[in-house]
């Protein structure tokens, strides 16, 4: 099977989509012919992957020439992954959908699939009002154009199969992009300053409107009232805010870090914080971070919680309501006041990511999809 995959970036540039592009591609090509098509100039170099600068982004006229590049060389399938805002400024490009259509005119025995990682903006305010209008067009249009429709988390699937009644609607999780490498507790430990006896809650990634801060504010402060010494380790590129957010609380900021160090950074932790006001999903690249290390984890639950991550609570995971930081804090503070207890869900956690999340599982599970779409 040849399968191409189309995104804008890729590493080194740091956007997570493009390194899940990239993850993804790696764990394909075992099994398939793999090529990358871009509108990076240089991106780092995939194992057993052809990797082809095939359109511009900006400006969004770019996404034209990709059909180009699709025609010199069509694949089996074609996989869009797409986030409205990777594609153009305030989410508009009404290109990619001229794109793909293009590419169906002029490859008939290529197949489309659609990659869904975000939908589109709620109206929850003028602008956002005027930004859905076509953003709901253009995801109408993407998934209509399809022969198979993916979402990163499973109740999009849910909720948008009706959108699209003729076409294959599916589940495809995202992984963690960060590589997991080992490290001695301990020295990780030393090297960051942190007492062997303290307890290290961590937190990791960007700060935007979707973390629920007071959650870990909160979480931090049952902790320290329990223990002798508790500390937040913070890894992301908001240590500033961060640190004006838990004012009064012990807080360590260890910035941005390669994916390496983000790793080694993970042992220090005792306890990981990843609150989400629409609660834990399978978008979350950082939840799957905390998975992924085995670090027990302490998340919500909300309207976007995937089926499996509620069957997991209090097994690989702890997860407490979106709008009760005080149910959250004291999951956290169980947590730390049970070694065992955080064992046994480090785990557990450990084996859910493995099972279900890691790339390896995800492109099998990608390509047993494909597999079943009948031929264009």
């Amino acid at each position: 099977m040849r399968i191409d995959l189309v995104f804008p970036v890729l590493p080194p540039t740091l956007d997570g989509i493009g390194d899940h592009t990239a993850r993804l591609a790696a764990a394909l090509a075992p099994h398939a012919t793999v090529r990358v098509c871009t509108a990076q100039a240089e991106a780092a170099p995939l194992p057993s992957v052809r990797v082809q600068t095939a359109f511009s982004c900006p400006p969004r006229r770019g996404v034209l020439a990709l059909p180009a590049a699709i025609r010199a060389r069509p694949p089996d399938w074609l996989l869009l992954q797409f986030n409205q805002f990777s594609y153009g400024r305030w989410g508009l490009n009404p290109f990619v959908p001229v794109a793909l259509f293009r590419i169906r005119r002029h490859c008939p025995g290529t197949r489309l699939a659609v990659l869904f990682h975000e939908d589109f903006l709620p109206a929850t305010s003028w602008r956002n009002a005027v930004m859905t209008t076509w953003q709901r067009a253009q995801f109408w249009a993407l998934g209509r154009l399809a022969d198979h429709v993916l979402f990163s988390i499973a109740p999009w699937a849910r909720q948008y199969r009706s959108w699209f009644p003729n076409t294959p609607v599916g589940h495809l999780p995202v992984g963690s992009n960060i590589p997991r490498v080992d490290a001695d507790r301990a020295a990780v430990r030393e090297q960051l300053g942190l007492s062997a006896d303290a307890l290290v809650l961590g937190v990791f990634g960007s700060l935007h409107e979707s973390r629920l801060l007071a959650h870990i504010r909160a979480a931090a402060r049952a902790v320290a009232d329990a223990a002798n010494e508790a500390v937040l380790l913070y890894i992301g590129p908001h240590g500033s805010g961060f640190r004006r957010a838990m004012s009064g609380l012990p807080t360590h900021d260890a910035g941005a870090l390669p994916g390496p160090a983000v790793s080694r950074y993970f042992r220090a932790m005792d306890v990981y914080l990843a609150p989400f006001v629409d609660g834990a999903s399978t978008r979350r690249g950082s939840l799957m971070t905390g998975l992924q290390h085995g670090r027990p984890t302490v998340s919500t639950v909300g309207p976007l919680t995937d089926p499996v991550l509620r069957r997991a609570n209090e097994d690989a995971l702890s997860l407490a309501p979106a709008e009760d930081p005080a149910a959250f804090a004291r999951r956290a503070r169980r947590l730390c006041e049970n070694a065992a207890r955080r064992a046994e869900m480090g785990m557990a956690g450990r084996r859910l990511y493995e099972q279900r999340f890691a790339f390896d599982q995800i492109a099998e599970r990608l390509l047993a999809v494909l597999r079943e779409v009948p031929s264009a």
